[in-house]
This record gives C-alpha cells, structure tokens and sequence, in this order.
C-alpha cells in the first residue's frame, strides 16, 4: 500500500470513531434515563397511587388541568373554563389535540374518561378524590359542563391530578386488561415498549399540543438498591434517580457530577388498626405517640432536616393548624396511659413496612426500640410493595407505617386516608367524616381553614395514627440535564432539557 493510501485509510478510520462518537453523544442528549425504585405495576393511570407508577404515566397521559404548587391550575387540555355556579364549571377544549394513535382528544373522550373513573370493575383507586363530582355533559364537540354534588373548593385541581383523559374507541377495542399494559394517552410521550423487570421506553409524540419536550426518549428503569441508583448517576448510565436518602446526598454533590433537586416532601405516618385492641383504646394510641423519639430519629437519620408533624395535616399544607405542637417524647406518660388502659405491662405488636421505602428499615427499627422501652415489644414485617398493599386494603396490619407527600391541597390526601366512605380500613370517625365533607364545599379560604383546623385538632386528640414528620425529599440529576424536581414528587419530565 502506499504512503497515501495508508495515511488516507488513517483518515478514514478517524473520521468513522469520530462519527460514532459524534454519533453516541448526540444519541445520548436525545435520551434521559430516569431509575426509580422500582417499575410501574401498570400504566393506567386510573388503576394504581403508587408514586413511582404514576410518575412514568404522567409523561403518557394528560388532563384537563395543570396542577401548581399553590393549589391553582393552568391550561392543559382545558383551554379556558368559567364557573357557571357553585355546582358547575364550564370548560372549553382545545381544538386539534389527538392520542397517540390519531383519536380526537373532544368532549366526548372527557366524558367517556369521567364516566370510567366510576367504573367498579376498574377498582380505580383515586375514585375516592372524585366522589364530589356529578357528572359530565356535552354541549357541544369542545365544550362541557362538569358538575358536583355539593361546592367544591378544590375540584380543578383534583381534576387536574385524577382525570386522565383516555380514547374511547381504543379502549373499547382492546378492553381494560390491555389498556393498563399497552397505553394510549394523549400526553408528550407514547409507550414504544415495555420490557418487563427491565426498562419502559417511551419516544416524543411529535403531534402533543404544547411546547416540545426536549428529549426524543426516556427510558425509566425501576432499580430497589439506593447504592445501585446513586452509581449509575455518577457513572453517567442514569441522568435523574429517586429515592436518595439524607446521608447519601452530600457523595452525590461531592462527586462534581450531579446535582440535587427539591421535590415533594414524603410524610411517612405510623397507622394503627382502630377496630381491633389494644389500639381501638385512645389511651394506647396517645400512649405510641408519646412512646416514640421522633427528635432524636430527626437528628439521627434526616440530619435534624425534617419537620415533625404534630398531627395528620403537614406543617406546609393548607389548613394545618398552627397552634398544635408535636407530642412531646414522655415515655413515663405513655407507661402511664398504657396501664391506665388495661396494660400495665405492655403488649406484643406487628410492625408493617414496605421495603421500597427510602431509609424505613432504620426507621422502623427505631420505632421498635422506642416502643419496646415503655413494654410494647414489636415483631417487625417489612414486605414488598405489591404485597404491603394488598394485606393493608384486607385491614391485616396492626401497626403499619405508610407515607403520603405533603400536597398544598389538604383534601388530596386528608379525605382519601381519613373519611371512612372512602378507605374505612383502619380508622372511622363520624365527626371527622361530616367536617371533611364539609372542608371541600366551602369556596371562602378563611372559613375553609377554620374546618381544617378543626379537623387537625380533633385528629391529634383521637391519635388514629403516630404523627411522624416530613421528610424533605431530593431528585438526584446529572450535570448535563436541567431539570426542577416538582412539589408533588412525580417525575414528569416534559420540562427536562440537556444543559448547553
């Protein structure tokens, strides 16, 4: 071979690793890696409220509404709306907004959705947030009027969290099954697959009415092990994990390549079935609130970062009530209150946990100790997401600890966890019942905060629950993404773009 030959196959080669290079990088800007703690259990929105299924479907589906952190909401598939009376809105569709496989996105397709979510077959778990809406009536292909039962304070703004809006004639082709594995919606991203125990791979939806998200392919993988998910950030093979514990943090900002984002608060709560002894006594119950250090696991686990609760509301949602203070930790006040109950000597309990949950195992373990100092030995029962679910709808737990975020809107969670028409699995109260039905009718925030107040204190007096604290939760996000974790905690990543 020649001199040219040879320094012209040498340029050849170059050029074709620096294209693949070239080739690699662009690809990768193109694709965000999401890891969450574990993957979805189906992608029907309205058939699960686990945290980390929602956050793949709110990237697939869309609503009426944008939900904000103060409790508003902006134009989505609603372009503007008017209330009509304190029973109905009006509210206008955008033209020309289509699902994923062409299906006008109408007023028909809203009703057909609303009337869905009521479906008793669907066991839709959010049915409970929308129990104060009537019904949905078509005026006309883009228009509708929605009515409630009674005033509503927060009703767009549970729509805008608890109405996806799904295609009629796609679901009635393929049934419901079909619908939670292989989804359409009509939101920024589709479903282009979805490898089981492995990866969900969803591509841009080039027609999706609003702006253009920035990457053409996120693919959310669901990996339990912090260590694994903190690694693959760093390495570069994810681009924004969840679930980073208070102590992993500062190896995430020390390592120079990535960064922590604010997201929800989680508000882990100690439940107690109320129906069976020793805990249907309110003694034993005050005694667990006393019984537990919540100071020191605050300071031990959370570096002193999260915020007690001192009842059901969290200190940052709307109606908490600002005069309660946290139950003191008074361990010869809870022996006091145990004996005065009938247990003098204490009594054996079951502690149930999942196991997905950031940093429960030392929480629960610090739980157990605490208790076993005032007599109440606990058998710990961590169990798997799936299976710590299904034993809590079938009331099998005695103590178990669950988490909700602390939403800026108390009915998201205060209604569905409490009044006992919608859950009734551990707790039942008919004055705490009839003042939360009322809290959502009432349109005057101040007189709305005094029922919520009103309901604050009266929860932390029936103490159904060990009010714990809130945990200020963190996205960890490579270097070369910019994205802002939002308040609700869901990864919704339509406004993730690659950093310059």
């Amino acid at each position: 071979m020649s001199h040219w030959k040879k320094f012209w196959s040498v340029i050849g080669i170059i050029a074709l690793i620096l294209s693949l290079f070239v080739g690699t990088a662009t690809a990768k800007k193109d694709v965000l890696v999401v890891m969450q703690e574990a993957e979805p259990v189906g992608l029907d929105l309205m058939r699960s409220s686990i945290q980390t299924t929602m956050s793949v479907c709110y990237n697939i589906h869309d609503t009426l509404f944008a939900p904000q952190e103060d409790a508003s909401v902006k134009p989505r598939i609603a372009e503007s709306w008017e209330k009509v009376d304190d029973l109905t809105w009006k509210i206008h569709i955008r033209h020309g907004v289509t699902f994923h496989n062409g299906e006008p996105v109408n007023a028909q397709a809203v009703k057909f959705s609303f009337e869905r979510a009521f479906k008793d077959s669907l066991k839709n778990p959010h049915k409970g947030k929308l129990s104060a809406f009537k019904e949905v009536k078509v005026l006309d292909d883009y228009t509708i009027l929605i009515t409630t039962k009674e005033p509503y304070a927060p009703g767009l703004y549970i729509l805008g969290y608890y109405l996806p809006i799904v295609p009629p004639k796609y679901i009635a082709k393929v049934g419901d099954e079909e619908y939670n594995i292989h989804p359409i919606g009509c939101g920024p991203y589709k479903l282009e697959k979805w490898v089981r125990g492995e990866e969900i791979v969803l591509t841009r939806y080039e027609k999706y009415y609003g702006p253009k998200p920035a990457f053409k392919k996120i693919i959310f993988k669901g990996v339990p092990e912090e260590a694994s998910r903190i690694a693959a950030l760093l390495t570069g093979e994810a681009d924004v994990i969840s679930g980073v514990s208070i102590h992993q943090r500062k190896k995430i900002l020390a390592s120079g390549k990535a960064y922590l984002t604010n997201q929800m608060g989680v508000m882990p709560y100690l439940g107690m079935n109320t129906y069976k002894p020793p805990f249907n006594n309110v003694k034993v119950r005050r005694a667990m609130n006393y019984a537990i250090n919540r100071q020191l696991i605050n300071k031990a686990l959370f570096n002193g970062k999260a915020i007690l609760c001192p009842g059901p509301i969290s200190p940052r949602t709307f109606g908490h009530d600002p005069t309660l203070k946290p139950y003191p930790y008074d361990p010869a006040r809870a022996k006091k209150l145990l004996s005065e109950a009938g247990y003098p000597n204490g009594f054996e309990t079951r502690l149930a946990y999942p196991t997905y949950m950031s940093q429960i195992q030392e929480q629960a373990e610090a739980i157990a100790a605490d208790l076993a100092k005032v007599g109440v030995k606990v058998k710990l029962e961590p169990y798997e997401r799936a299976v710590m679910w299904q034993r809590y709808k079938a009331r099998k737990h005695a103590m178990y600890i669950y988490w909700w975020d602390d939403a800026p809107e108390p009915d998201r969670y205060v209604y569905s966890l409490f009044n006992s028409k919608v859950r009734d699995y551990y707790y039942k109260n008919p004055e705490v019942d009839k003042l939360l039905d009322l809290g959502r009718t009432i349109m005057d925030r101040k007189k709305r905060a005094e029922v919520y107040h009103k309901i604050d204190r009266m929860l932390y007096n029936d103490a159904p629950w060990v009010f714990l604290y809130v945990i200020p939760e963190v996205f960890g996000v490579s270097n070369k993404v910019e994205y802002h974790g939002r308040r609700d905690g869901f990864l919704d990543m339509r406004t993730a773009k690659p950093k310059p």
